[in-house]
């Protein structure tokens, strides 16, 4: 007999059929804080950059937020295997110390491997955007999603 949880992580789970070309998702609220920032710059950031525009956030730091809010909020149900890579970043917008932001994902392509049948692949545009609707970094991935038949 299956526990609560074990049934809910089996029925569900996402798989490659599951998914839209075109479906978009919101995730998530993270506070930037002075910190964090403080922290993440000084122990990352090159000196020159880390020291200047203190109430600013790293590019890098909101990318990691990014992916945390996509952790937490959308990879425990979906079948990932990984990724092969990110195509592209960008940071068309400063974050500053109060800003919240937030995680919208659009799913661009999908596609099975023809090397590897039993997952597909996946493009999608991840935008982190500030309380304002403002994009402050921009990541475009990849990933690898097993296929329900594969997994059965």
């Amino acid at each position: 007999m299956l526990t609560d949880s074990r049934f809910c992580a089996e029925a569900c789970m996402r798989y490659w059929e599951d998914l839209a070309v075109g479906e978009t998702h919101r995730y998530g609220r993270y506070e930037l804080t002075g910190e964090e920032i403080a922290a993440f710059a000084t122990r990352f950031s090159p000196p020159a950059v880390a020291g200047a525009g203190a109430d600013a956030a790293p590019g890098y730091l909101l990318c990691c937020i990014g992916m945390r809010l996509l952790v937490d909020h959308a990879l425990a149900d979906l079948a990932s295997l990984g990724s092969p890579g990110v195509d592209h970043i960008d940071w068309p917008n400063l974050a500053y110390v109060g800003d919240v932001v937030s995680l919208a994902t659009d799913l661009l392509s999908a596609r099975v491997l023809e090397s590897r049948p039993e997952m597909g692949l996946i493009k999608q545009a991840m935008v982190v955007e500030n309380q304002h609707g403002e994009p402050v970094a921009r990541m475009w991935t990849n990933a690898l999603i097993a296929r329900r038949e594969a997994a059965s």
